[in-house]
């Protein structure tokens, strides 16, 4: 029976490690041209736990068969580098500006709550003392504490806000302690979904600009995951043509995204100044558009972060999904995400400090 399982325990193996293979082509090739790739990039992490799982098996029955998962591996070093953060680097404590980035759902936590007059979501942001903040899907307010400018009002270390005007599901709002100069708005054809970017001056000879994005969602309703995790369970037509809609979602999703990413990509590249990206992506660092955005920025979590830093608290899609990234000539570190439970995310923040 141990012969058995060893033989065909190598073939699974042989299968997820090609799996894997395949997954790291999916940050290179657009999902607007061929999405099934887009499929194994969102699945790299249980690909890599299946592989490394093996690699356990194989080293515990002093097996050469070990080198395939590991070999495997190894030639995704950058897609694990991305995800993955071991050790946690003690030495990332930095002075400079702290940037903080959350997707706050709405602000619904607090709207549905008593708390709407002292909402919890401003009581966090005073501790951190961020001087830079970048919110998305806030809500679309004129008035009152959870408003751009009631926000602002509450923060003392912040003294000014630019708000998006063109989205009517939801609004982006940057809070800057430093002045802004300029500001606009990246649109796309057929999305709700935009960025905000804003130049601000953060001394007397240095201006950074700061993206604040938010790309497109899934749009998977909470009913559709009983779907998902019932796939298998049944056969009925009418679960089948859930299973067809949720596939429909993710495969718009990763198209959209893929437009998305690049136009952002351009517009940071044209920037006259030292830029810095903040806001949520949903995608994954094993992604086409997490790839387009970020181009050869520093990832704030890569620079200084550890662990996994799951940032989406929901069920898909899972790991890190929002980030900071900046420009080449920022020293970044002091990352950290903050379980702080008043939206289906998680808030980041590092410190960053021009060279």
């Amino acid at each position: 029976m141990i012969k058995l399982f060893l033989k065909f325990g190598f073939a699974l193996n042989m299968g997820a490690s090609f799996l894997l293979l395949i997954s790291y082509l999916s940050p290179f090739i657009p999902p607007d041209q061929f999405w099934p790739i887009s499929f194994l990039g969102l699945a790299y992490p249980y690909l890599l736990s299946v592989n490394v799982i093996f690699i356990f098996i194989w080293g515990f029955k002093s097996s050469r068969k070990l080198l395939l998962p590991l070999i495997c591996i190894g030639i995704g070093y950058v897609n694990f580098t991305n995800s993955f953060q071991l050790i946690p680097d003690y030495s990332s404590k930095a002075s400079g500006i702290k940037v903080l980035t959350y997707n706050v759902h709405g602000f619904k936590h607090d709207m549905r709550s008593s708390r709407r007059n002292n909402p919890q979501i401003v009581d966090y942001f005073k501790s951190t003392g961020s001087s830079i903040i970048c919110l998305q899907e806030a809500s679309l307010l004129k008035r009152g504490k959870l408003s751009a400018q009631g926000l602002k009002d509450a923060l003392p270390s912040i003294n000014f806000f630019q708000e998006s005007l063109s989205s009517s599901y939801s609004s982006l709002i940057t809070l800057s302690k430093f002045p802004i100069l300029s500001h606009g708005e990246i649109k796309f054809p057929g999305s709700s979904n935009l960025v905000l970017f804003t130049d601000i001056k953060v001394s007397e000879r240095k201006t950074i600009r700061v993206y604040n994005c938010h790309l497109q969602s899934y749009s998977i309703d909470p009913d559709d995951y009983s779907v998902i995790d019932s796939i298998g369970t049944s056969s009925n037509s009418h679960q089948i043509d859930e299973a067809r809609n949720v596939s429909y979602k993710l495969i718009k999703g990763f198209k959209l995204r893929a437009y998305q990413a690049r136009k952002i990509g351009e517009h940071i590249r044209r920037s006259p100044y030292p830029v810095v990206v903040c806001g949520d992506f949903n995608d994954t660092p094993a992604s086409y558009a997490y790839r387009k955005v970020r181009g050869d920025l520093k990832d704030a979590f890569v620079e200084s972060g550890w662990g996994t830093s799951t940032t989406y608290n929901g069920e898909l899609p899972s790991f890190r999904i929002d980030y900071i990234l900046c420009d080449q000539r920022f020293i970044v570190g002091d990352y950290k995400r903050d379980k702080v439970y008043t939206s289906d995310h998680f808030p980041i923040q590092c410190r960053i400090n021009l060279e």
